[in-house]
């Protein structure tokens, strides 16, 4: 029972048979009710037309007290003082007193019911077959047509069930029945493509990492064995004096320092990007941009020069402190000699008010070809991928989370310096709001 009832189909049926049975049960009483009332209504509408025929015939002086007809109805007139007897069951009686040449007669009208109450017990005994039976085949077509309409629904979930993990590019059949069973085969198919696109995502991110991580522990790994073989040739008893004499690499530690510093950087950038995929909620204060960018630009070279108005936005002041120190760090490695940055408000615009920050170059410039992945993870503009040169190719994409994390976006294009130019865009933000440190929307923490 639980499998047949069970599902949407079986619940369609059921509902439609509870429904027609009550239904077809309502409408076979009402019918009935109204067949029986008109039926003795026209018994007595054919038992007055008797009586208004033995009427005439009383007042015309012919000598007749009785009419009958083939049809079973009696007319009868009687003395008022001898009335007749009591109507039996299953008989119609109709009365009538009409008076005579000064005498008062009652005329009485009798018609059975037999006919009548035999067709209503047929029509009772065909209603009680009839019924159940209209309202099963309702329901069994019902559950035809739910079966049916729901087949690609069926073709969908096995398709469904049978994709791997692993991802083989097959889709659900897409009806063209336009209707929710169409849409919900084209939402399916676009959700696989999305879980396909991320799974690919995913995998380069993953090799990317890898081998970012992979290239310093590497060079450490080769500091670390080449200082152990020299303590080791050193540390032997028959080893030669030059060699035990040799005194250590001074420039060990500064090598070791700085390929563990490069590593950490990386795991920084790697963790602050998960962060930010993780959608938390920012911190949100209001913030001068501009002195926010002077103090970064300072920190990286006293001859980067910022220019622009004092421009207050509700942003999360690390993360864009990170985003615009990135920017700059980014325009440092390309450039010739010049780097310049400026502020810019943009009273209106898609979001509404918002501020540009705007960083130039006088390097080589960047492929039009390449402005679209520019800002991607592990993007670099050189095929080599020397690390040390390039990049780790987080950078901007670090910059391109944060600005989306604030509703804002990113651009590229050429500088007037002859170079590129790197942008983001943030919106103002409310600038009354007191900055008590609460988190304002649901995007990304700033790492410490």
């Amino acid at each position: 029972m639980r499998s047949i009832l069970g599902g949407v189909r079986g619940r369609v049926t059921f509902s439609v048979l509870a429904i027609t049975a009550v239904l077809y049960s309502l409408l076979g009483a009402l019918g009935f009710a109204q067949i029986a009332s008109s039926g003795r209504d026209s018994i007595r509408e054919r038992t007055d037309q008797v009586l208004d025929d033995l009427e005439v015939a009383r007042r015309s002086g012919v000598d007749t007290v009785q009419v009958s007809t083939a049809d079973g109805v009696t007319a009868v007139a009687y003395d008022p003082a001898d009335p007749p007897p009591p109507a039996r069951e299953g008989i119609v009686e109709v009365r009538r007193t009409i008076t005579v040449g000064g005498t008062t007669e009652l005329l009485v009208g009798t018609s059975t019911q037999a006919p009548l109450t035999d067709s209503l017990r047929s029509l009772f005994r065909a209603l009680w077959i009839g019924i159940p039976m209209a309202a099963i085949t309702s329901a069994a077509l019902a559950g035809m047509a739910t079966r049916r309409a729901l087949s690609p629904v069926a073709d969908i979930t096995e398709l469904a069930a049978t994709i791997g993990a692993g991802g083989d590019g097959r889709r659900v059949p897409v009806p063209d029945t336009d209707d929710e069973i169409e849409r919900l085969a084209r939402t399916v198919n676009e959700m696989l493509d999305r879980i396909e696109a991320g799974r690919a995502l995913q995998r380069q991110f993953t090799s990317d990492a890898a081998h970012e991580l992979r290239t310093p522990l590497m060079a450490l790994q080769g500091e670390l064995e080449l200082a152990q073989t020299a303590d080791r040739r050193r540390a032997e008893p028959d080893s030669r004096a030059d060699v035990a004499d040799t005194p250590s690499d001074p420039l060990l530690h500064d090598r070791l320092s700085a390929l563990t510093r490069r590593l950490g950087e990386r795991i920084d950038d790697l963790v602050l990007l998960s962060t930010l995929d993780e959608a938390r909620p920012l911190v949100l204060a209001p913030t001068p941009i501009t002195a926010l960018v002077h103090d970064e630009a300072a920190s990286l070279s006293a001859d980067i020069a910022v220019a622009g108005p004092d421009v207050v936005a509700t942003v999360d002041r690390d993360l864009v402190a990170r985003a615009a120190r990135n920017l700059l760090v980014n325009a440092q490695r390309h450039a010739r000699a010049v780097v310049a940055c400026s502020v810019v408000l943009e009273p209106s615009g898609r979001g509404g008010p918002s501020v540009w920050i705007h960083v130039d170059d006088d390097g080589p410039g960047v492929d039009p070809d390449r402005h679209e992945v520019l800002f991607s993870r592990f993007a670099r503009l050189d095929e080599a991928r020397a690390a040390d040169r390039g990049g780790s190719g987080l950078g901007l994409a670090i910059v391109a989370s944060v600005a989306d994390a604030h509703g804002g976006e990113v651009a590229v294009g050429a500088s007037a310096l002859g170079g590129a130019r790197m942008s983001i865009r943030l919106p103002l933000g409310s600038s009354d709001d007191p900055g008590d440190g609460r988190d304002q929307r649901p995007v990304a923490p700033a790492m410490s």
